[in-house]
Parts: structure tokens; C-alpha cells; sequence
């Protein structure tokens, strides 16, 4: 009698003893979508501030561009600064918002990836940081009083826009240091127990 035993490899895993890739390796469904763990908690409550704070940013860049043709104010640089808030404020909540979809779907691979996260929210970050600091020096250069209503939706404006570079940032960083503690966490090479 000839009986053939088949054996296989148990699943690999951290010097933990965690599968390697993360609990939702094979897991199907359960994998998709936000999850319950690291970024995944934060990513809707971040890239929903950059969203909402942007939709807020083209209702107020686009009633004072409307007010600047009707009656303006601060001169013609004001008014192209105003235009490339607008552009921002369109861009940040396309993409930010298309973020929100494709992180909540759990599909669209490197379209979703941590990499494309991070290259967008660099050069969103990088242009929002040119947009605030035009924008206040515009504002600076003409005197801008607190009583005077349009200055105080300028202030907003203002104000909207350097949250926005912060918020950037911060998420950026994030899902820098996600990446990195996540790649520290499932090493597997010879030399893990001394890292």
C-alpha cells in the first residue's frame, strides 16, 4: 500500500507572527475599503476637510471674483490671484474627493496607491503654498481693514488657504510615516531580530 502525504507551508509571516502584507491578506471583501486600522481611520476624516474646506474655498473665491468685476477692489492682481484660488480650490476638490472614492472602494490599485496620495498632496501642498502667500502679500500691500466687509471675506479666504496648505501637509506626512512604519513592520529578512 502506497499512501502519498501532502504537506503545505504554513503562511508566512513576521518575526510576530502577524501574515505578512497585513491581517486582510486573503481575506477578500474584508480587505477592501477603509478597514479599521492605521491611516484607513484617518484618511475620510482628512481628505473630507480638504474637500469641504475647498468647496467652501470656490464659493467664496468665486462671490468676491463676482464682486471684484462688479465694483473692484485691491486692483487687477487681486483679481488673477483670485483666479488661481479658484483653480485650486477646483482642483483639491476633484481630486480630493476622488481620493475619498477610491480609498473607500478598495479598488483602482496604483491610481489609490500611497505614492500617488502622497504626489498629489505634494503638489497640491506646494500650490497651495504659492496661492496663500500671493494672495496675503496682495492683501498686505493694499491695507486691508477689519470693518470693511470684503476684507473680511479676503481674511477668509486668506485664512481658508494657508488651512488648506496645513492640512496637506499634515495628511502628507501621515501617509509618509503609514508607509514607512508599515514597511518597518513586516521585515522578514535574517537580521529582523536586531532592527
Amino acid at each position: 500500500m502506497n499512501t502519498t502525504t501532502t504537506t503545505t507551508a504554513p503562511p508566512a509571516t513576521t518575526a510576530r507572527g502577524e501574515p505578512i502584507g497585513g491581517a486582510h491578506v486573503g481575506a477578500g471583501p474584508a480587505g477592501a475599503g477603509y478597514g479599521k486600522r492605521g491611516i484607513r481611520r484617518y484618511h475620510p476624516i482628512l481628505f473630507g476637510l480638504i474637500t469641504a474646506i475647498a468647496i467652501a474655498l470656490i464659493g467664496l473665491t468665486a462671490w468676491t471674483h463676482h464682486q471684484q468685476s462688479v465694483a473692484p477692489f485691491g486692483g487687477n492682481g487681486l483679481t488673477r490671484r483670485l483666479d488661481f484660488l479658484i483653480f485650486l480650490a477646483c482642483w483639491t476638490t476633484l481630486f480630493g474627493a476622488a481620493y475619498m472614492i477610491f480609498a473607500h472602494t478598495g479598488r483602482f490599485g496604483m491610481i489609490a496607491s500611497h505614492a500617488s496620495h502622497v504626489l498629489w498632496l505634494f503638489i497640491t501642498w506646494v500650490m497651495w503654498l504659492v496661492g496663500a502667500a500671493l494672495y496675503q502679500h496682495r492683501l498686505n500691500r493694499f491695507g486691508c481693514g477689519p470693518t470693511h466687509r470684503r476684507c473680511q471675506i479676503n481674511r477668509a479666504i486668506e485664512g481658508l488657504s494657508w488651512v488648506e496648505f496645513a492640512l496637506c501637509f499634515i495628511t502628507m506626512w501621515i501617509i509618509i510615516l503609514h508607509v514607512g512604519g508599515k514597511t518597518a513592520r513586516y521585515r522578514t529578512g535574517p537580521y529582523d531580530s536586531y532592527a
